[in-house]
Protein backbone atom coordinates (compact mmCIF):
# COMPACT_ATOMS: atom_id res chain seq x y z
CA UNK A 1 0.00 0.00 0.00
CA UNK A 2 1.52 3.72 -0.87
CA UNK A 3 0.08 6.39 1.17
CA UNK A 4 0.98 10.41 -0.01
CA UNK A 5 0.84 12.35 3.67
CA UNK A 6 0.60 15.79 1.24
CA UNK A 7 -0.43 19.36 2.02
CA UNK A 8 -2.86 21.54 -0.09
CA UNK A 9 -1.69 23.27 -2.94
CA UNK A 10 1.59 21.32 -3.04
CA UNK A 11 3.20 21.08 -6.13
CA UNK A 12 5.60 18.57 -5.99
CA UNK A 13 2.81 16.28 -3.83
CA UNK A 14 0.18 17.10 -7.09
CA UNK A 15 3.55 15.57 -9.20
CA UNK A 16 3.57 12.58 -7.00
CA UNK A 17 0.23 11.28 -7.19
CA UNK A 18 0.40 12.14 -11.10
CA UNK A 19 3.24 9.72 -11.38
CA UNK A 20 2.23 7.18 -9.51
CA UNK A 21 -1.16 7.24 -11.73
CA UNK A 22 0.79 7.13 -14.49
CA UNK A 23 2.86 4.20 -13.14
CA UNK A 24 -0.46 2.85 -12.52
CA UNK A 25 -0.27 1.97 -9.00
CA UNK A 26 -2.66 2.25 -6.28
CA UNK A 27 -2.29 5.01 -3.53
CA UNK A 28 -4.18 7.03 -0.66
CA UNK A 29 -4.19 10.87 0.03
CA UNK A 30 -3.69 12.11 3.73
CA UNK A 31 -3.51 15.41 4.79
CA UNK A 32 -0.20 16.19 6.60
CA UNK A 33 -1.38 18.14 8.59
CA UNK A 34 -4.00 15.71 10.08
CA UNK A 35 -0.59 13.82 11.52
CA UNK A 36 1.56 16.51 12.40
CA UNK A 37 -0.87 18.44 14.95
CA UNK A 38 -1.66 17.18 18.41
CA UNK A 39 -5.31 16.13 18.53
CA UNK A 40 -7.15 13.27 20.50
CA UNK A 41 -5.81 10.13 19.60
CA UNK A 42 -2.66 10.98 18.13
CA UNK A 43 -0.68 7.92 20.13
CA UNK A 44 -2.61 5.45 18.20
CA UNK A 45 -2.93 6.58 14.55
CA UNK A 46 0.44 6.76 13.39
CA UNK A 47 0.93 10.47 13.97
CA UNK A 48 4.02 9.49 16.27
CA UNK A 49 5.50 7.55 13.10
CA UNK A 50 4.07 10.45 10.48
CA UNK A 51 5.50 12.94 12.62
CA UNK A 52 9.06 11.21 12.64
CA UNK A 53 9.41 10.36 9.68
CA UNK A 54 8.39 14.42 8.14
CA UNK A 55 11.34 15.97 10.55
CA UNK A 56 14.06 13.53 9.08
CA UNK A 57 12.70 13.66 5.48
CA UNK A 58 11.80 17.49 6.47
CA UNK A 59 10.38 17.62 2.27
CA UNK A 60 6.79 17.23 0.33
CA UNK A 61 5.21 14.81 0.04
CA UNK A 62 5.62 12.37 2.47
CA UNK A 63 5.38 8.66 1.09
CA UNK A 64 4.93 5.82 3.09
CA UNK A 65 5.30 2.59 1.06
CA UNK A 66 4.58 -0.88 3.05
CA UNK A 67 5.56 0.23 6.52
CA UNK A 68 8.76 2.12 5.31
CA UNK A 69 8.66 6.22 4.84
CA UNK A 70 10.29 8.25 1.90
CA UNK A 71 10.93 10.94 0.33
CA UNK A 72 8.88 11.66 -3.21
CA UNK A 73 12.62 10.74 -4.89
CA UNK A 74 13.21 7.97 -2.55
CA UNK A 75 10.07 6.69 -3.40
CA UNK A 76 10.71 6.82 -7.16
CA UNK A 77 13.36 5.35 -6.77
CA UNK A 78 11.69 2.29 -4.43
CA UNK A 79 8.92 1.77 -6.63
CA UNK A 80 10.74 1.91 -9.91
CA UNK A 81 13.16 -0.82 -8.49
CA UNK A 82 10.08 -3.29 -7.73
Amino acid sequence: MIIIFAKPGCGKCEAAKAKLELLELEFEVKTLADYTKFHDGWQSDGSVEVLAAWSFFNDMPLLKIDDAFYSYAGAIKKLKGK
